[in-house]
């Protein structure tokens, strides 16, 4: 009945987290690893470090990461085992900077036998992606980035390939400048269709990987654009349009 409950959280949690509500997923999979707790599980609680790490980065708790990583390496350096040391990797570059970062994303690309888990290949592949992106190496995030998609179309992963693609479109060099309809950059219609679903700043921020700040400074752009005065506004406007309240 643990392992069933575990199982569950687990479940939930990650389908919070590939919907952008990462503090949703946090709490889910917090669950597995807390002392007494219905669901809590150390085997699950491995498993879903990848998923719980992730999580915690986009909420800005670098302790619970820490701590995620540090079991996932150990499991890794124990067992030897494929998936535990491409994660390894993967999580590490998730809280480094600069080129460590880059490194370790390659060091979880390149361990021999990850290819073998398409999934999860995929995912470190859009992180990569999101990554080089940020980093301005335009080419570079869309060979992972098309990669990452083709895969998660494949497997019917919809809310990742959906992340991917919107990650794509953000290389494109033409949507660096005001040319969509109604002025807005490719950033900034984003953010307003995201804002539009009733997702919060903070749930905006975690999805593209920007700061809540950041997201109010677009908002603050977008309303004079669109003629519009608040997010409820935002509800009528037709995205599939021309951008004017239906």
């Amino acid at each position: 009945m643990r392992a069933l409950s575990a199982s569950a959280y687990w479940l939930r949690g990650r389908a919070a987290l590939f919907e952008g509500r990462p503090q949703e997923a946090l709490s889910d999979l917090l669950c597995l690893v807390e002392s007494g707790h219905e669901a809590s599980h150390a085997t699950f609680a491995l498993l879903a470090a990848v998923d719980t790490v992730e999580a915690a980065v986009q909420v800005g708790d670098g302790d619970v990461a820490e701590s995620q990583i540090a079991m996932v390496q150990e499991w890794a350096q124990r067992s030897g085992a494929t998936w535990a040391r491409a994660a390894g990797h993967r999580l590490r570059a998730l809280v480094q900077g600069g080129s460590a970062a880059e490194v370790s994303f390659r060091a979880a690309l390149d361990v021999a036998g990850a290819g073998a888990q398409p999934f999860e290949y995929a995912r470190t592949r859009l992180l990569y992606g999101e990554w080089l992106r940020r980093a301005r190496r335009r080419a570079d995030a869309r060979t992972q980035l098309v990669a990452a998609a083709e895969t998660f179309d494949r497997l019917g992963a919809g809310p990742l390939r959906g992340r991917a693609l919107r990650e794509l479109a953000l290389t494109d060099r033409r949507g660096a400048d005001p040319s969509t309809a109604a002025g807005l950059t490719v950033q900034e219609l984003r953010v307003a269709q995201l804002a539009a679903d009733r997702l919060t700043n903070r749930e905006i921020a975690a999805q593209l990987l920007i700061s809540p700040r950041t997201v109010g400074h677009h908002l603050a752009n977008v309303f004079p654009k669109l003629g519009i005065t608040s997010r409820a506004e935002l509800a009528r406007i037709d995205f599939d349009g021309d951008l004017r309240l239906s």
